[in-house]
């Protein structure tokens, strides 16, 4: 019965990651085809991030102010079929600076505001967060697999075919979802001052943003990368599906590994985890070297996204978790997006892959250390507030 209740949400899970599958895989390389160089991708990869850091916290408040996560879901995504229809029509850089702004205002909140109503109802059907969300990831992956065997066989002008029937698909699916409503406490904005008044939240997303500003920053240059060492577009699918494949076996078989007592531990193993895998990724000198490396994909950021997101709801009143779930993917994702979309795109073009992922390798160790700190002052809070109780 509760199979059947979630099923929706799990299709809705796989069609919008099938969607951000095509962006992050194959739209660098649709651009690339265009014209654009290195840096001219990177600082449009750039324009998602940033507009998200105003376009998440808007919906997320959306979100909770009306208690309501279809509706809004519904509404960006209305957006996102329009802006998506507008953005492959265009040629000159200028115009597609400007598409790609509505593009990633509708579409940048629909992954944090989908994972959100994901996490609430695996609360409400007591299933796991990962059971629900490891369809994402499938979608993510068997997208892009079979999307690079298209792109390989008709070109990468094809892309706009695939990627506007997800999101046609996608926009009506979100009109059967179950909603829900959240906490019963009234929501004003001055609420969202919450997240920046807690110091130790502060320092928590400061040092996320360490480890997955390497993630974001590989996620739009791990195509171009791939291709600089002699691959081509099938290829690109092979990558994407090994990595995004790992990941959703992790989700799959988180009820077995993942305890929700201790999050910070998880995170500072995938902190470790990433410093590896860059430096592997870095020295990395043919095609098949880099799919076997990107096994640590899935591994790494499944790793730290259940981490962070247990936490997060740990510390967050349920009446602000699509606020704080948008602060969340706003810093950690959208700021590290935009630092590493274009000054990685600066450094990919002018030195290559192998000093842009060594510098990645630097910023996750400094994140590991930094969490391993962390949670020595996380746990002697602990004990002196056990003192002061008794």
């Amino acid at each position: 019965m509760i199979s059947n209740q979630l099923l929706p949400l799990r299709m809705f899970m796989f069609f919008v990651s099938a969607i951000g599958s095509m962006v992050v895989s194959f739209l660098p390389i649709y651009f690339q085809h265009k014209g654009l160089s290195s840096s001219q991708i990177g600082w449009f990869l750039a324009i998602g991030p940033f507009v998200g850091l105003v376009a998440q916290p808007i919906w997320g408040y959306a979100s909770d102010k009306y208690k309501t996560v279809k509706k809004v879901l519904f509404a960006c995504l209305v957006g996102f079929v329009l802006s998506v229809t507008w953005l492959f029509q265009l040629n000159s850089f200028t115009w597609i600076l400007i598409a790609g702004s509505f593009f990633f205002f509708f579409f940048s909140p629909v992954n944090p505001l989908a994972d959100n109503l994901a996490k609430r109802q695996s609360i409400i059907h007591s299933v796991t967060f990962g059971s629900i969300r490891m369809w994402g990831s499938i979608g993510f992956a068997i997208v892009s697999l079979f999307s690079g065997f298209l792109l390989s066989e008709y070109g990468i002008d094809f892309l706009v075919i695939p990627i506007t029937f997800f999101a046609v698909s996608t926009c009506l699916l979100s009109l059967v979802l179950s909603d829900v409503k959240g906490g019963s406490k009234k929501v004003n904005y001055k609420d969202m001052g919450v997240f920046l008044k807690n110091p130790t939240l502060l320092l928590f997303f400061f040092l996320v943003s360490l480890v997955l500003l390497t993630h974001r920053t590989s996620d739009s240059f791990i195509s171009l990368y791939l291709l600089e060492i002699g691959g081509n577009e099938m290829l690109v699918g092979w990558i994407w599906f090994i990595g995004v494949s790992s990941e959703a076996l992790l989700f799959y078989l988180s009820a077995k590994w993942f305890r929700p007592s201790n999050p910070i531990i998880y995170i500072i193993i995938a902190a470790f985890l990433y410093c590896i895998r860059w430096i592997f990724t870095a020295f990395a000198s043919d095609p098949t070297m880099l799919l076997m490396i990107q096994v640590l994909h899935g591994v790494c950021f499944a790793v730290i996204f259940l981490g962070a997101l247990e936490y997060l709801y740990q510390i967050v009143p349920e009446e602000l978790q699509a606020s704080g779930h948008m602060v969340f993917v706003g810093i950690c994702f959208g700021v590290t997006g935009i630092l590493g979309s274009s000054i990685g795109g600066i450094i990919f073009e002018k030195y290559g892959g192998t000093l842009l992922y060594s510098l990645l390798a630097v910023s996750s160790f400094i994140g590991f250390i930094g969490f391993i700190l962390f949670y020595l002052k996380e746990k002697k809070s602990e004990v002196r507030v056990v003192k002061e109780v008794s």
